[in-house]
């Protein structure tokens, strides 16, 4: 069986179409200039929890946020030692999900699976030790999660979904009072930073 010329071309035109469109594809992220980490970076400093502004049409920090849903990220750096997240989980239906800069996930946690109202979360790298994290005073830290983090530097997201509508102002103020910063190894008191 011959193949003529003219077919053998398209054949190939069409693999060579195929390759380059799966090479653009799988390449994009890597080279997209605005990705969520300098989108989040442009908003405030690092380890710092920011509350991002309810979504608006036309008026969205991030792609594809939802107007009944409030949210809070920190951009936390691990390269000064282990970073503390804290939390008044406001209803079951709340979310905290943690993302390396290239929006991999790589942990999260729903208030449903929670058994207590607050949630006391370290993030430390692999090589940061337990006793450098501090959870070795176990009177103080029960209720702490030590979070091992693929990377220094990543993202710790809060989606708080509204109950109802009236629930705005509550879901906000509970946002308002989370922490996110650099973990005091030494300080017992679970208020404290």
């Amino acid at each position: 069986m011959r193949v003529s010329l003219p077919g053998l071309y398209i054949a190939l035109g069409v693999v060579l179409a195929g390759l380059i469109h799966v090479v653009a594809v799988l390449t994009l992220p890597m080279l997209a200039p605005r990705d969520a980490h300098a989108r989040l970076a442009a908003l405030g400093p690092a380890n710092t929890m920011i509350q991002l502004p309810a979504a608006a049409p036309g008026h969205q920090v991030m792609p594809m946020m939802a107007p009944d849903v409030r949210y809070a990220v920190c951009r936390y750096d691990l390269s000064n030692g282990p970073v503390r997240l804290r939390a008044e989980i406001a209803n079951e239906l709340w979310l905290v999900a943690f993302y390396t800069p290239l929006g991999e996930n790589y942990y999260a946690v729903i208030g449903a699976d929670m058994k207590q109202p607050e949630i006391d979360l370290i993030i430390a790298t692999k090589d940061q030790t337990v006793a450098e994290v501090g959870v070795d005073a176990p009177e103080a830290f029960d209720n702490v999660v030590v979070v091992n983090s693929p990377v220094v530097e990543g993202i710790a997201l809060i989606r708080a979904p509204l109950a109802g509508p009236s629930r705005g102002a509550e879901a906000e103020r509970a946002l308002k009072a989370t922490y996110c910063g650099p973990h005091k190894g030494s300080s017992p008191d679970p208020s404290g930073p």
